[in-house]
């Protein structure tokens, strides 16, 4: 008898997703990442591609870099009176070291012989190319990402994702079993506006952006997403004026009885610019809409006489 699979769509709880399960949702949620929207919409932090790799050959000392190669050997290394934490990274052109003297614990366990390791930093040179205290991430080989050219996405991680193998290659793991489960993401523009628009479907958008083919649809991808966000953005505020212009609010006709008398002993006259701010705000107070302003100044030019006179 066959069992039924389980459908995941982008409302699904995180924790259901292939290669969860509730202890990393546990921890992915206390990141704000719910279910697979919001795993989807955890966007790359920066992207590699083969035109911003450096070959160890070409590298310059007191150059910032980055290089792709293969862990060759690793360990801990002692000095006189301190260790630090050795990985020797090699490509077909050189060989470079990433040398950590803080977190030994924690990063003394994070390479194997064999994998390929992507380090960004400054290049020093003392008996050799290395670079201390390097950024990095452990790549993906699956796609064979070194011989293709293809762009390479490095995504957020922390300890404690890291603690439970979220790393960079292991949060892409996870996007490309949503990807392979819900199959196509639905848009909420329909094709007319998409057309008029110039835009990227939502559904090539999400995945370019987690997976681009080029810089060009990864720039039209990002683009799709920006257009989204202002989008969104101008609708919440159209709706809240809409909802402002049509409310029915008090109206406020009569000053209080104290405005005469401190209007009378300012011991100074004030500007125009405050007069007509004042006739202004008077004037929404009277009417029944509710006011919806904000007064902007410089410190010193009398934003909070013009409140008090209101």
């Amino acid at each position: 008898m066959d069992t039924p699979s389980y459908k995941v769509n982008l409302d699904t709880e995180v924790q259901y997703l292939k290669g969860v399960g509730p202890k990393r949702g546990k921890v992915l949620r206390s990141f704000g990442i719910n279910n697979i929207k919001d795993l989807l919409k955890n966007y790359p932090r920066k992207y590699l591609d083969r035109t911003n790799i450096k070959k160890i050959s070409t590298i310059k000392i007191g150059e910032n870099v980055v290089i792709i190669g293969t862990v060759a050997s690793f360990g801990i290394k002692p000095l006189k009176r301190v260790k630090y934490f050795q990985v020797q990274l090699k490509d077909d052109t050189g060989e470079i070291l990433g040398i950590w003297f803080n977190g030994l614990s924690w990063i003394m366990d994070k390479f194997n012989i064999g994998d390929v390791l992507a380090i960004y930093g400054k290049v020093e040179f003392y008996r050799g190319y290395r670079i201390i205290h390097p950024e990095f991430d452990l790549l993906d080989t699956s796609n064979n990402f070194l011989n293709t050219g293809k762009i390479i996405p490095i995504y957020s991680s922390n300890t404690q994702l890291k603690q439970l193998s979220l790393d960079s290659r292991g949060i892409r793991k996870l996007i490309i079993n949503s990807f392979n489960s819900i199959h196509s993401i639905e848009d909420h523009f329909d094709q007319k506006f998409i057309k008029n628009e110039a835009l990227m479907s939502l559904n090539d958008a999400m995945r370019q952006m987690h997976n681009p083919d080029s810089n060009e649809a990864l720039s039209k991808a990002l683009y799709r997403i920006k257009f989204d966000e202002y989008f969104f953005l101008q609708l919440v505020l159209a709706l809240n004026k809409y909802k402002i212009d049509n409310s029915d609010g008090e109206k406020i006709n009569q000053r209080g009885p104290y405005v005469r008398e401190i209007y009378e002993n300012l011991g100074f006259e004030l500007t125009n610019a405050q007069i007509n701010v004042l006739r202004e705000i008077r004037k929404d107070l009277s009417l029944s809409k509710p006011m919806n302003r904000l007064i902007q100044g410089d410190v010193g030019c009398g934003k909070t006489i013009v409140a008090i006179l209101t």
